[in-house]
């Protein structure tokens, strides 16, 4: 942005004492540092203008992503919650010690429900990712524990139409029965 020079001076009077000041150490000093200083506010003005325009852009993504439905909505959050946690849990883990094979079946899992989420267009985010607080687990093991394959049971079957009411009645219920799952059955789902 260009200033309009005060009354009276002109083009070359600003010449005149640009050549005056650039004549000391101290003048050429001061316009290096003056230079420096306000490049270094434009950049910060501008770094700003663009996280804003960052965040309002990823803002109505999201809102555009999401299905009107509120328990397709409950269920894309939980999803997205839990890949946070397993690629949380993988990392804290591996810092821990634990098996790395242990690991890799875990961030596998958190790929799983990832790419489910991507199916309908709404992933989360790495940097959502990076954002959840590590969690504390308890110490390695010194021996690795083998990876045991416990038969998962399958999702109780869904009762008969005219015993739940209406297909909103139903998918709550549906959804209230996977909340009901443990962990590694829900997990299981994705594998």
């Amino acid at each position: 942005m260009k200033v309009a020079p005060p009354e009276g001076v002109s083009e070359d009077d600003f010449e005149a004492i640009e050549a005056a000041v650039m004549e000391t150490v101290r003048g050429r000093w001061f316009l290096t540092e003056y230079a420096r200083r306000a490049r270094g506010d434009e950049i910060r003005q501008v770094l700003d203008a663009v996280a804003r325009l960052e965040h309002v852009v990823a803002e109505k993504a999201e809102q555009r992503a999401m299905p009107a439905d509120p328990s397709i909505r409950l269920l894309m959050q939980r999803l997205k919650e839990v890949t946070q946690h397993l690629d949380g849990l993988a990392g804290d883990m591996r810092g821990q010690g634990y098996d790395e094979s242990l690991c890799e079946q875990i961030e596998a899992q958190a790929r799983a429900v990832s790419g489910v989420l991507r199916l309908n267009g709404s992933a989360p985010s790495t940097s959502a990712r990076l954002a959840t607080p590590p969690r504390a687990l308890p110490k390695a093991p010194e021996a690795p524990v083998p990876a045991t394959s416990a038969p998962v049971a399958a999702p109780p079957a869904a009762p008969a139409k005219s015993d739940q009411g209406t297909p909103k009645e139903q998918r709550y219920a549906a959804l209230a029965r996977l909340d009901a799952l443990p962990m590694a059955e829900k997990l299981a789902l994705f594998s």
